[in-house]
């Protein structure tokens, strides 16, 4: 006599691998108001408050960052790093790694060449414009823990991402949020809003 638990292997079995992955994939779903597509394009970037920083996300996973200094009373191109990114939405969190650095040489982009460091950066989202990364500096006799916020301060719609030979890429010429705390409350109010009126939707759907 055929065992029940048999019979339950031998169906599985013989269904298509397409209906068994939507099957197991199901149990790995999870409902975000933060998504990907979310990140995509071209942003002037702060770190701990200093809007010093570039980056231009593709949707396929590559992208660009490029960082400004000031000198002499303007922001200069300091350097750049073709980078790859992902963003989860099941754990809320997104990872950054450099690869090939970018300079300029005679206020033209330099060919690009691979250096010998790359970094790799894991985020927690903490809103709707701004993730925020921990990570510990080990040296000889201590241990220093250090957090930066990174906040999407603008979205950059005229930005291109200079080829090689092109003119050294230029600091992004707007109006900027004077108060970065200030606009990231504002934010998080909004995305409360968001919430509460997802809540409302889900209560009258209920009682429908």
């Amino acid at each position: 006599m055929i065992q029940p638990r048999l019979i339950v292997v031998l169906l599985v079995s013989l269904l298509p691998a397409s209906v068994v992955a939507e099957a197991g994939d199901e149990n790995w779903r999870a409902e975000s108001r933060f998504e990907a597509a979310q990140w995509v394009g071209s942003w002037l970037i702060s770190r701990d408050g200093e809007a010093r920083h570039v980056w231009s996300l593709n949707a396929d996973g590559t992208g660009r960052s490029y960082a400004f200094v000031e000198h002499k009373g303007k922001m200069r191109f300091a350097y750049g790093y073709d980078i790859h990114w992902y963003y989860e939405p099941f754990t809320q969190m997104a990872n950054i790694r450099t690869e090939r650095r970018i300079v300029c040489r005679g206020g033209r982009v330099y060919p690009y060449f691979l250096t010998l460091k790359s970094y790799e950066s894991d985020y927690a989202v903490r809103g709707k414009y701004a993730w925020q990364t921990t990570w510990t500096e080990a040296s000889i006799g201590q241990n220093n823990l250090h957090k930066s916020l990174v906040v999407f301060v603008a979205p950059l719609s005229a930005w291109h991402n200079p080829d090689k030979d092109a003119p050294c890429p230029e600091f992004p010429s707007l109006p900027l949020e004077r108060d970065i705390d200030t606009a990231l409350q504002r934010w998080d109010k909004e995305a409360e809003g968001d919430q509460a009126a997802e809540a409302g939707n889900e209560a009258l759907d209920g009682s429908q």
